[in-house]
């Protein structure tokens, strides 16, 4: 059985609670706030772990679960890989603009 989408004008929100959920653990906000705050919008997994003082696999972890909810994308530069924020998503656009006015 299929469930329906539910919107509330251009917003799907089984992907927007996904996303909340997923932003819901302190580190999780902690590392989307610190990709907003970055301007280009843009962080290695090192700086994210040296500026949180986390264990890089508890990093890795928490930003496996916010690319699994399509809040941000990961990409590789050489042996470095980078977080994005999701920027072909407007609910991810959105919910940075909230992060930025923190």
């Amino acid at each position: 059985m299929q469930s329906k989408t539910l919107k509330l004008g251009q917003t799907n929100l089984h992907e927007l609670s996904d996303m909340v959920k997923a932003i819901s653990h302190p580190s999780r906000m902690a590392i989307m706030y610190l990709i907003c705050k970055k301007a280009d919008k843009k962080m290695s997994v090192k700086d994210i772990y040296l500026e949180l003082k986390m264990a890089q696999p508890i990093i890795s972890r928490h930003l496996g679960i916010l690319k699994n909810s399509k809040l941000v994308e990961r990409t590789t530069e050489g042996q470095l890989t980078f977080y994005t924020l999701n920027q072909n998503n407007e609910t991810v656009k959105r919910i940075a603009d909230c992060f930025m006015s923190l």
